[in-house]
């Protein structure tokens, strides 16, 4: 594991454990998995500590973020146990994940049956996905590197196409979550005093 600190006399604190992700398809593993490491894991089995966390914590910053190389977790506190707990928690959920298939559902993809009977994709990395995709500049984006790097990971979309999405499996992101998350290739970013 690489540990980068950035030692200084700001009272904010911050924390971030990125990892090298390098999907191979656009189903949206990485985000998915970014997702879906956040519905609980071993010391804090609840169905959400994320939001439970956010509502609880004295927090400056906190989030979870995909790009086309790699998936990073931050967050912020001013206050010394706050920042402890908070990390615990992250560390938890990346290293100890439940990634249950339930959860895979709820953050990846899922059929459903519409008041009116018809049956639709659902899923929050789906739908936030198709929203990205109504953006003409995004579409173009990613045309363009899917045509300029058509065999390397900046060719995929790394948020996952809506269009391939349902085409990943639970064992697929089991495999990819095996693949990515080890302390070997995690970055441990600590700013502050």
């Amino acid at each position: 594991a690489q540990v980068v600190h950035v030692a200084n006399d700001d009272d904010e604190n911050l924390f971030s454990l990125s990892f090298r992700t390098t999907p191979t398809t656009s189903k949206g593993e990485a985000h998915i998995l970014e997702h879906t490491v956040l519905c609980g894991s071993d010391k804090f089995p609840v169905k959400d500590p994320f939001f439970s966390m956010n509502r609880r914590s004295l927090n400056t910053f906190m989030n979870a973020m995909t790009g086309a190389d790699f998936t990073c977790y931050p967050a912020a506190s001013q206050v010394p146990k706050d920042f402890y707990n908070l990390l615990e928690v992250y560390l938890d959920a990346v290293f100890h994940p439940k990634i249950d298939e339930l959860s895979f559902r709820q953050e990846g993809h899922r059929l459903e049956v519409t008041p009116k009977g018809d049956i639709e994709f659902k899923g929050v990395v789906f739908n936030e996905m198709i929203g990205s995709f109504s953006n003409p500049t995004t579409r173009l984006w990613n045309a363009l590197s899917a045509a300029l790097y058509p065999d390397i990971t900046y060719g995929k979309v790394s948020g996952g196409d809506p269009k391939d999405i349902p085409k990943l499996s639970y064992e697929q992101l089991l495999k990819f979550y095996h693949s990515f998350y080890h302390p070997s290739r995690c970055t441990f970013f600590f700013y502050g005093n």
